[in-house]
C-alpha cells in the first residue's frame, strides 16, 4: 500500500489536534522509512518477480525488522515512547498513544493489499488478503482510503490557511498519480531503487506537510485562534 497509509494520519489528527500533522504523516510512514533503509543497509531483502501479484512485482523475502506484526508492534511502542518523552515531558499517553496508533496500522492496511508475504513474528506465519491480485479494486481502495479520510480531516478539523487546504489537494492529486503509475506501469529497475525511492518518498511527503502546515490557524474551545506552526512543541 502507498497512497492509503496515510489515511490514519489525517483521521488521527482529527482525533487530537494538538499532534502536528506533518508528525502523523511521517508515523504513517515510518515502517517503509525503516523498510527501505535496511534494505540499503542489506539487514532485509526482497526481489522484484514481475507478474506476482497484478499490481505490484515485490516480493518481501525478508523483512522481520520492518512488515512483521511483532516488528511494527514495537516501533509504534516506540514512536509512542519518543512522543511522549520528547514532546510529552515523559508522559505517555493520550497524543503519543494516537502516534503509536498510527504507526500500527500501516501494517493491517498492508495485511489487505499484500500476498501471504507479511510475518506475523519473525519469518513464520506470513498472511496477507492478496488485493494486489486486482488491480482495480486494490487502488480504488487505495485512492477510496485517502479520499475519504482526508474529506474527514478537512470536514472536522476545518484547515483554516489556504495553503493547507489546497496544499493537501495537490498531495492527494500526486500520489494518487504515483499510485495509478505503480499499479498498472512497468516493474522498477532494480531493488536498490525501490530502496532510495521508498526511503526518500516519505522525507519529500512529510517535508511538504510540514510545509503546509506552518502558518496555520486553528480556533481552541473558547473560540480564539492562534498559530500552529506545524511544530512538534507550539509556541
Amino acid at each position: 500500500m502507498f497512497a492509503g497509509h496515510l489515511a490514519p494520519a489525517f483521521v488521527a489528527k482529527t482525533a487530537d489536534r494538538e499532534i502536528p500533522l506533518w508528525v502523523l504523516v511521517f508515523a504513517a510512514q515510518l515502517l517503509d522509512v525503516l523498510w527501505a533503509l535496511f534494505l540499503l543497509l542489506g539487514i532485509e531483502r526482497i526481489a522484484i518477480v514481475p507478474g506476482i501479484t497484478a499490481a505490484n512485482p515485490l516480493d518481501l523475502v525478508y523483512v522481520p525488522f520492518s512488515h512483521s506484526l511483532a516488528a511494527a508492534g514495537i516501533w509504534a511502542l516506540v514512536a509512542a515512547m519518543a512522543y511522549g518523552n520528547f514532546v510529552q515531558y515523559g508522559r505517555v499517553r493520550g497524543a503519543a498513544w494516537i502516534v503509536g496508533a498510527v504507526v500500527l496500522a500501516h501494517w493491517f492496511l498492508d495485511l489487505l493489499v499484500h500476498r501471504p508475504d507479511l510475518p506475523l513474528i519473525g519469518t513464520r506465519l506470513k498472511v496477507g488478503v492478496g488485493l494486489w491480485a486486482y488491480p482495480l479494486p486494490s487502488l480504488l481502495l487505495e485512492l477510496g482510503l485517502l479520499v475519504g479520510a482526508l474529506w474527514w480531516y478537512c470536514r472536522r478539523a476545518a484547515p483554516s490557511s489556504r495553503r493547507l487546504r489546497f496544499g493537501l489537494l495537490a498531495l492527494a492529486a500526486v500520489l494518487a498519480s504515483i499510485q495509478v503509475a505503480a499499479a498498472f506501469g512497468p516493474p522498477p529497475p532494480g531493488v536498490q531503487a525501490v530502496a532510495v525511492s521508498g526511503l526518500a518518498t516519505p522525507v519529500v511527503i512529510t517535508a511538504a506537510v510540514f510545509w503546509m502546515e506552518r502558518g496555520e490557524a486553528r480556533r481552541d474551545r473558547d473560540g480564539l485562534t492562534r498559530p500552529d506552526a506545524g511544530s512538534i512543541v507550539s509556541p
